[in-house]
């Protein structure tokens, strides 16, 4: 007879993320949970609705025969992940909301790991930054469009990958892959000069030999900027208005960005 203190000492032995101060279990830590107090248990997950943009799937748990919970989720294909795996990720919430209505990782509530991460995902991707007088991309856009730039002065500059994760790492507590919106920023124009002598970062230049040509020591750098690409949407938006675009151009190039220059 499962009681349950057994599902207590399962919850104990869960692996859990820290989000934002509090501690949230990710769904395979909760079917783990789960296959120690019900070995032949048993969960099914059955798709509700789905058309090309959307599914709705339920999920089912038993013990042997008796049901003891259900779970349902929803999905849109938008964002990275899901326009690949809309449905692997909404029959993994279904899951994990049915095995925590079992009991199953639910200090915090019955959202998991999973399911934080795609709140914080969702307001990222609604999240809006201004490009030019109320014209806005995405942030989740402007992040990927930072990291390609960041990329770019890697491999000109010769950067080592693991060389500059360690000292992001080691100045900013935050892993190179999970920096924010600025402080990506920040470090694409701490790369840009990293070539000069001066730079306090400049033991990382010229340290990748699979690069053969880089920029030379105390030279600008001439490369797609993040603020470049920005300003190339910016007039993308403004479409065939002449004035919207003329001003778009004018106010770039007053801080230094050529807009009418082709940069390969």
């Amino acid at each position: 007879m499962i009681e349950y203190k057994d599902i207590e000492k399962a919850n104990s032995e869960i692996k859990k993320t820290d989000i934002k101060g509090k501690e949230y279990a990710g769904v395979s830590e909760r079917i783990i949970a789960f296959r120690k107090v019900y070995p032949n248990g048993r969960i099914n997950t059955e798709i509700i609705n789905s058309t090309d943009n959307t599914v709705t799937m339920i999920a089912k748990v038993y013990n042997e025969s008796e049901l003891l919970a259900t779970g349902h989720a929803s999905e849109e294909k938008q964002g990275l992940v899901n326009k690949i795996s809309m449905l692997e990720n909404c029959e993994t919430s279904a899951v994990g909301r049915a095995l925590g209505f079992c009991g199953f990782g639910v200090d915090n509530g019955i959202a998991s790991e999973q399911e934080l991460k795609k709140v914080e995902d969702y307001k990222l991707l609604n999240k809006k930054i201004e490009i030019y007088e109320k014209m806005y991309i995405t942030e989740s856009d402007a992040i990927t469009i930072l990291k390609t730039a960041i990329g770019d002065l890697m491999r000109k500059q010769g950067i080592v990958k693991q060389e500059l994760e360690t000292i992001v790492r080691n100045q900013t507590w935050t892993e190179l892959d999970e920096l924010n919106y600025q402080q990506l920023g920040m470090l694409e124009n701490k790369l840009k000069t990293i070539n000069s002598v001066c730079s306090d970062w400049h033991n990382l230049y010229n340290k990748n030999p699979k690069i053969k040509e880089v920029v030379p020591e105390n030279q600008e750098v001439i490369y797609k900027s993040s603020k470049y690409k920005f300003g190339q949407l910016a007039l993308k938006q403004a479409g065939e208005d002449e004035i919207k675009r003329n001003a778009i151009i004018e106010d770039y190039l007053d801080s230094g960005i050529d807009l009418t220059k082709e940069i390969k």
